[in-house]
This record gives structure tokens, sequence and C-alpha cells, in this order.
């Protein structure tokens, strides 16, 4: 049989010496070759082995590193959130202020938490502690932006609520609208020329003439005329239901519709109309109702003669 077969194998030295011959059969050659394929194989197995782990520990040491590089991060993330949430404490007092300041209505303070739906903590037991510290962290960020956001309307609805009240306060008379004594209050009195006791509806302020006589509001020139009683006047309406005259006046230096700002220089005081000597009439009016100008003077103290 084939099996029983066998090789002579010689061995031939180099050199001189004896030639030596073995016998192998077809069996022994099948198992040296069966071995040397195990041998070949366990020495390839141990190689994967050596190169799998090699390859998890690289994976490993990258993850690692990434992993070290990603807490540093949301360290910074975190250090960066408690900074904004300072700032944002401080953000709201000073809003706080401003509206108690200028009279403004406050923000409840349920209003101000911002509330969302859903729990208040978004860990999960589920995941990792750093992916529950970078939920929370995110959670931060966001009410953070929300609030942002929220500050960011309220500051413009101030805005807004200032800029109509400065817009007001402009056309609201406040300066003393010349440099004066008071000769003569707001109320009833006897009237020099008549003897009758009436309202004198403005304030009488004695001075030379040609002292400068000065818009007390932002306007718009309404009357500039020759009254019998005022002489040369000049009405300017003011929006917001406030009207001022000026009487007596020995010269004009408005038109009729010119735009006037506070302070703007209208005329000088005179002597023209029924007086007894020169000064400004001086007269506030609201909505139609005569107002004490006193109460319209803000920036001087009076001397009477």
């Amino acid at each position: 049989m084939a099996f029983k077969k066998k090789f002579t194998i010689l061995f031939i030295p180099h050199q001189r010496g004896k030639i030596k011959e073995t016998k192998v059969s077809i069996p022994f050659i099948a198992s040296l070759l069966i071995g040397l394929v195990i041998l070949f194989g366990f020495n390839l197995f141990l190689s994967w082995d050596v190169a799998s782990h090699a390859l998890e520990k690289l994976k490993l040491s990258r993850l690692e590193k990434e992993n070290n590089y990603l807490e540093a991060k949301l360290g910074d993330l975190n250090s960066a959130i408690s900074g904004l949430k300072e700032q944002m404490v401080d953000l709201i007092q000073k809003e706080k202020n401003v509206r108690m300041v200028f009279g403004l209505p406050e923000i409840d303070a349920q209003i101000r938490e911002l509330g969302i739906g859903g729990p208040t903590s978004r860990q999960s037991v589920d995941a990792s502690p750093e992916a529950n510290r970078m939920d929370l962290a995110e959670f931060d960020l966001e009410k953070l932006l929300r609030q942002a956001r929220f500050e960011k309307d309220n500051f413009e609805g101030i805005y807004s609520s200032l800029t109509q009240r400065k817009e007001f306060l402009d056309h609201t008379p406040s300066i003393m609208p010349t440099n004066g004594c008071l000769s003569c209050n707001f109320g009833y009195r006897v009237d020099p020329f008549t003897g009758i006791r009436q309202l004198h509806s403005g304030v009488d302020l004695a001075a030379d003439i040609g002292t400068p006589v000065y818009a007390t509001a932002e306007g718009v020139v309404c009357s500039v005329e020759r009254d019998v009683g005022l002489g040369r006047v000049i009405k300017i309406d003011h929006r917001y239901g406030y009207v001022t005259v000026y009487g007596h006046l020995s010269q004009i230096g408005v038109t009729l519709g010119q735009k006037i700002k506070r302070g703007d220089l209208i005329g000088t005081v005179g002597n023209t109309g029924l007086t007894t000597g020169p000064h400004l009439h001086y007269e506030v009016y609201f909505q139609g109702q005569a107002q004490n100008p006193l109460l319209y003077i803000l920036n001087s103290e009076f001397q009477t003669n």
C-alpha cells in the first residue's frame, strides 16, 4: 500500500565525511507537516493576540487622552458657566435697581424662574458620570441662554419706557425763562389797570429791557402776535398738553411753526402792552388749565422786589 512506502533521505556533508541516510514513511512526513502547520498556526495566533492587545492598549491610551481632554474642557465649561451665573445675578440686580429708581413695575419672581417642563435634573442612572455632568452643564447653559434672552427683552422694555419718559420730560417746561426777579406771583390779585380782583394766570419776572428770554421746553411756536394786554407775545406748544406763553417782549426771535429746543433764545424782555415797567409775563398751561409756573421752574431760587 502507498502508506507503507518509504523515502530515503541522504545527508551529504560539505566536506569529506561519511554519507548518512535515513528512511521515513509517508505517515511520518504527514505528521511532521501537520505539526509544522499547527506550530505555524499557534505562532500566528500568538502574534495576533499580541497585536490585538497592543491595538487595544493603543485605543485605550487614545481614549484616555481624549477623556482627559474632554474632562479639562468640561471643567472649563463649568467654570465659565459659574462666571456667567454670577454676572447674570448682578445683571438682574441692576435691572431691579433701574426699575426701582424710575418707578417701573417689578418682574414677578416666579416669572424670572423661566420654568420649563420635565425634571430639574436630567441625570440618568444608565449614563456615565461624565455624560451626566455634560447633561447638567448643557442644562445650565440652556437656562442661562433663556435668562439672557429674557433680560435682553426686559432692558429693551426699560429703554423704551425711559425713552418715552425722556420725550415727555423734554417737552415739559422746567427752567427759568429769563434772568429776572419775581415781581408778581401766580394767583388772584387786584389788576393795577382795572382795579378788579382777578386771576393773574402767570408770573411776572422783572428784568432790564433786552434781557434774553429762553424757551423752557422743547416744542413748536404756535403763535407770534401783538396783544393789547401782553404786547409782543409768543406761544409755544410743547405737546403732551403743555403750552407756554411769553409776554411783553421787546424783540421776537422766532417764527410761526418753528421747532424749539429747551434753552433756545426766543426773544428779549420788553415793556410792550399794558405794563408798569419792563418785565416778562410767563404762563404755563396744561390741558388748557393755567398752572403755577413756579412749579415748573427747577433751576433757580427767586428773589422778589
